[in-house]
């Protein structure tokens, strides 16, 4: 093995660990019954993009970004229903909220407008199985 193949060796491996460290370890050290959020400096800046919870679930986003950035429901300062607002968040930074009723809520960073995600709200479907006896 050349010198440069075991650089490359090292550096994926260096890459690797702090893929683990930033997005990985936060989401699964997170409180049981709390759906987390990352927020990230590029696509899809809120990991996962899309989540659903069932009413009452508690949801936190972390910034594990290296820049300040916001969670900011779609309907604020558009004369809608604000369902919720972080202040700025700084890295290694939490919002959490909870209690929100069945919906749709879409949100974005209200400093870096591009960065967008979705929350859906549902119920989850009734278990119609059949036991047999």
């Amino acid at each position: 093995m050349s010198i440069l193949e075991r650089e490359l060796m090292v550096l994926k491996g260096f890459c690797l660990g702090w893929i683990i460290l930033i997005v990985i370890l936060p989401i699964g050290l997170g409180q049981a019954g709390v759906s987390q959020i990352v927020l990230l400096d590029r696509t899809p800046f809120y990991a996962p993009a899309s989540m659903t919870v069932p009413p009452g679930q508690p949801v936190q986003w972390y910034n594990r970004s290296m820049q300040p950035h916001t969670v900011t429901h779609d309907g604020c300062g558009r004369g809608e229903t604000c369902a919720f607002a972080s202040e700025h968040l700084h890295p290694g930074e939490q919002f959490s909220v909870s209690g929100l009723s069945p919906g749709t809520y879409s949100y974005h960073c209200e400093i870096h407008p591009f960065m967008r995600g979705r929350l859906h709200v549902k119920r989850p479907a009734p278990n119609h199985s059949v036991t047999e006896l």
